[in-house]
This record gives C-alpha cells, structure tokens and sequence, in this order.
C-alpha cells in the first residue's frame, strides 16, 4: 500500500491507496473505498467509488494541482512523506494566479470581466469538449485581474483562461 498526505483546501487527509486488478482500494481517514478510473481524455477522468459515478480531471499549472471533481474545483497538495507540523508549518495559504482549460475544447462563453469580484466556486467559463458542456469554477475568492480568452476561442489542455488575484 502506498500512503500519501493530501491538503485539500484547509483540510488534511492520510490517504492510503492499494493496486488491484482493475481497481484501487482507497482508505481516507480510516474509512475504505473501492475505485474504479477510466481516463476518458488525458487529465479527465470517469471514477466510480463504491458504485457512484464521479468526474474528475486533474491538471498541474505553475506548481499548482487542481482537481475538478463533479464541476467543483479543489487545489490539493499530495506528499508521500508526512508534512512538517508545529509553528510555521501550517501549510496554510490560497495559491493565487491563473485558472487553466481542464481540457482541449471550444470556449463556448465566458461569464466574468476583468475589474471583476469571484467567490470560491464561482462559473468562470463554459467550454465545450466531445459534445459535453462543463463549467470551469473559481478555486478561490479573488478579483479577475486578466481575462485571456474569448468566446468561440479554440483551447488547449492548461491553457491559461483568466488570471484570479
């Protein structure tokens, strides 16, 4: 079994994850899930945990992971050894900066302006990619500082779409 440490927003899990045949045995804070994960295009992924269908892309952008799972962002820190703890160790702190296409896709339309104020999970942008609409969220509270795309833009996967301050 490999275990890692994961910070998800400003919580902290001890993740253990053991291989099976087509499966992965998942435990989070003691508790054991049986998953399924199909890639249905490179970062975007169909999992199937304890028999409840989720999506989920994951995609890395200037030192940052963010995980969409089911339209909500999430950045998340993963360590295989164990965090440092105590004073000044908190590990604490929103990551600002720029928000990426999940995906390849069409910009289908863009709901923010620069000068304009987001919360946490705000839709930013819907983009189009295999027939399928999706919303891409805010990670964090902020000011859109720079809007770097149009709609009816072709995108790439980890395209920058705005930057959040």
């Amino acid at each position: 079994m490999k275990t890692y440490w994961v910070r998800a927003g400003d919580e902290d899990f001890e993740v253990g994850v053991e291989e099976g045949a087509g499966t992965l045995a998942v435990s989070v804070g003691g508790a054991r899930h049986m998953v399924e994960l199909a890639e249905v295009v490179p970062g975007w992924y169909t999992l199937l945990v304890d028999g409840k269908t989720h999506d989920l892309g994951v995609w890395d952008h200037a030192g940052t992971r963010t995980l969409m799972l089911d339209g909500r962002p999430c950045p998340v820190e993963v360590r295989r050894t164990r965090p440092p703890s105590g004073p000044g160790h908190s590990g604490r702190g929103h990551r600002r900066g720029g928000v990426v296409a999940p995906m390849p896709g069409l910009l289908v339309a863009l709901h923010v302006a620069e000068g304009a104020q987001v919360g946490m999970g705000q839709p930013l942008v819907i983009m189009e990619a295999m027939k399928m609409q999706m919303e891409v969220r805010a990670p964090h509270d902020g000011v859109i500082r720079r809007v770097h795309v149009a709609p009816g833009q072709e995108l790439t996967a980890g395209q920058l779409l705005v930057t959040i301050e």
